[in-house]
């Protein structure tokens, strides 16, 4: 019973934070689902694909309204990252006997994607307090959109981690553009990104059906509410706090990355 409730809690958190900053949904999930309910690593990454999909999915209708998103940087992105997500879901699943390959470098390899990933966070955070927050807005062009992208999809197709917030990291660290609108962007192309990469676990069997039930209960609200909340809330804190969370996430798959 303590299980249903802990899966509902943390997908509530996680699907606020993912309508509130776009990041933070394989960073959080997949940490969760092998740390706490100690899931093999694949399961965790085909379960956590699925359930981000279905999230990622009622985020984007959400910000689609709000912030009136045009859909051609998403295609994009969307033409790097879906061939490199095939890629990479199709390396981990072709190397699935190979316990030291799962037991050891997907966890030591999500690990380091969310320590990198925490500290481009929390320095971008923390420059933008200082005189830099006026500058002027730079979107990135087309082949920048695709670059970006086929990184975020390879990592998302090995780890599920990526397609928000290794995404939304190089977008933060290269261009300038509102937040709304970029975090509007990301979720789209997250939704559709974590759909493809989904897929190929689903047809792999490596899903657990009735975990992603019980993580959508608390995450469908909760990541409504964060897509309605993203204008009235201070943002830096938050990405402050997620950068945190995510850093410590990945320390912890680190110190126990072999431990299955």
């Amino acid at each position: 019973m303590a299980d249903i409730f802990l899966f509902i809690g943390a997908g509530l958190v996680t699907g606020f934070l993912i309508g509130l900053t776009g990041m933070g949904g394989g960073a959080l999930m997949t940490p969760f689902l092998l740390t706490v309910m100690k899931f093999d690593p694949i399961l965790a990454v085909g379960t956590d694909l699925a359930f981000a999909a279905i999230t990622k999915i009622i985020g984007g209708i959400g910000h689609h309204h709000e912030s009136k998103i045009s859909l051609k940087p998403v295609l994009w992105m969307a033409t790097g990252s879906i061939p490199a997500s095939i890629l990479g879901s199709q390396y981990i699943l072709s190397h699935s006997e190979d316990r030291q390959l799962i037991d050891e470098f997907l966890p030591n390899l999500l690990g380091w994607t969310l320590v990198i990933v925490s500290v481009i966070i929390l320095a971008r955070t923390f420059r933008f307090l200082g005189p830099k927050k006026e500058r002027e807005v730079r979107y990135p062009p087309p082949w920048a959109l695709v670059v970006i992208g086929a990184i975020g999809g390879i990592l998302v197709g090995m780890t599920s981690i990526g397609g928000g917030t290794v995404i939304m990291a190089l977008l933060l660290l290269f261009f300038s553009m509102p937040l709304n609108y970029m975090v509007g962007l990301d979720v789209m192309h997250g939704a559709l990104l974590a759909i493809i990469s989904a897929f190929s676990y689903i047809f792999a069997g490596q899903t657990d059906w009735s975990s992603v039930g019980l993580l959508l209960i608390g995450s469908l609200p909760g990541v409504w509410l964060g897509a309605k909340t993203v204008h009235r809330i201070n943002l830096l804190l938050v990405r402050g706090i997620l950068g945190i969370l995510v850093l410590g996430a990945g320390i912890q798959l680190l110190l126990g990355g072999g431990g299955h």
